[in-house]
């Protein structure tokens, strides 16, 4: 979830599946495809084909689940990938031929859900009755195309703000603020200590998004068909006021002396060790960030906002990972019964135990990292919101790069908004989006 192509990305197993594994809660009989009946109980275990872009397979800690699978029901998944980079064009290719997958890990947003032609190609999962337990923060902006729900989410719910060093606060005497005059009062009062306020990775380039992401979250909470109008190009990103005056607070951010002064040479990486040290006091990040964080150096005191923006403070979150099975499939109740197993409450429980993120379904209670559980607080209250990416009908193109030259001084905060207007329009028009 470094790179946004934005973007990510799980029910109670049916009592089926449990029964015939042992831990169903009902009397219900099953086969090793997740069907009932006397009928399925004489029926083969069957291989399902699964579709996944190699990077996430490393990046998502799935491989539990599918091991957990196999053991408890007999059937094998045949797992198959490509790289994230050239993912797309091999799901188009497997849709047009007869060797389609019976399941797809995907991407959630409904910009990429509509390429796949859902209504030809995709199970609606609307009626399905672990649809309702799916995160409302997830099921609002996430997984659906025209209103169906076609996917579930099988990552957990990244969140993004201002990572902190709790220390570092703590000795200044900065409480966390509460308003963006209050953060700028902090970054003063760290800079005068002798601490770099904030680090920015300028040179990878993508930790730059992080910030905007995060700012217009608190927009799209306000205006929630801000991205609406774009998509349709009603208004273009240099026309909406908002999103320019963040920018401009971002590029100011460096004209004050907040940022770190190694800014275009610095990395990722870079960006952990000196907020966990001390040697920064912040950094603008999600809370992918955490984990790494938190092992490398285990006696870090770190914590987590939202960026300050508004009265209503509101958490960015990015797009889950979907999964979604193919209408046309010679093993639909195997496949749905996969789904139904990867969203049972045991398994749910077992993966985001490990991946330690916000669950993006509910009555699952796991423990969290510190930071993200701070965050789980807004989430739960309603405060969040999508990157603006997430919510774009196509592919926003090179934004880091924009940000770079912003810093640099190449580029002015509208140039900026301008610039990736542009982008965005080729990206619709090679789409075919009406109004482009």
């Amino acid at each position: 979830m470094r790179k946004f192509h934005l973007s990510a990305a799980v029910l109670l197993v049916s009592t089926m599946l449990l029964s015939a594994c042992g831990s169903g809660n009902n009397n219900s009989s099953v086969n090793q495809t997740g069907t009932s009946g006397t009928e399925e109980q004489a029926s083969k275990p069957v291989t399902l084909k699964v579709l996944v872009a190699s990077d996430w397979l490393k990046e998502k800690k799935w491989q539990q689940v599918f091991d957990d699978y196999e053991a408890k029901t007999g059937n094998k998944l045949d797992i198959q990938s490509a790289p994230v980079n050239s993912y797309q064009d091999l799901v188009n290719t497997r849709l047009a031929t007869a060797d389609a997958p019976d399941l797809l890990f995907y991407w959630s947003q409904a910009g990429r859900i509509k390429q796949l032609t859902p209504e030809k190609n995709l199970l609606d999962l609307s009626n399905e009755d672990f649809a309702s337990r799916i995160n409302p923060a997830v099921s609002k902006y996430f997984l659906k195309s025209e209103g169906k729900l076609y996917g579930i989410p099988v990552t957990g719910l990244s969140v993004s703000g201002v990572i902190y060093n709790k220390k570092v606060f703590s000795d200044l005497g900065i409480e966390i603020p509460q308003t963006y005059d209050e953060f700028l009062a902090a970054c003063d009062k760290i800079k005068a200590a002798g601490i770099t306020p904030v680090y920015e990775a300028g040179k990878e380039g993508w930790p730059l998004q992080i910030y905007t992401f995060s700012a217009m979250a608190n927009v799209i909470n306000i205006q929630p068909d801000l991205m609406d109008k774009i998509n349709a190009n009603q208004t273009t990103f240099g026309e909406v006021p908002e999103y320019v005056d963040a920018l401009q607070k971002q590029a100011d951010l460096k004209e004050k002396g907040y940022l770190n002064k190694d800014l275009f040479s610095g990395t990722y990486d870079m960006s952990l060790e000196q907020v966990a040290t001390g040697k920064s006091a912040m950094i603008f990040e999600a809370d992918w960030a955490i984990e790494p964080i938190i092992t490398k150096y285990p006696d870090a005191e770190i914590g987590m906002f939202p960026l300050p923006w508004g009265s209503n403070n509101i958490a960015g979150i990015a797009d889950p990972n979907g999964l979604y099975v193919l209408k046309n499939s010679k093993n639909l109740e195997a496949a749905k019964g996969f789904l139904d197993f990867f969203a049972s409450e045991e398994e749910l429980t077992t993966y985001f135990s490990s991946v330690k993120s916000i669950p993006t379904w509910t009555g699952v209670n796991v423990e969290l990292n510190p930071g993200t559980s701070d965050m789980n607080a807004y989430v739960e209250e309603g405060k969040a919101a999508p990157f603006f990416n997430s919510l774009a009908a196509v592919d926003i193109g090179d934004y880091q790069s924009l940000l770079q030259q912003m810093y640099g001084g190449q580029m002015s905060a509208k140039d900026v908004a301008e610039a990736l207007q542009s982008n965005f329009n080729k990206g619709a028009k090679a789409a075919g989006l009406a109004g482009f």
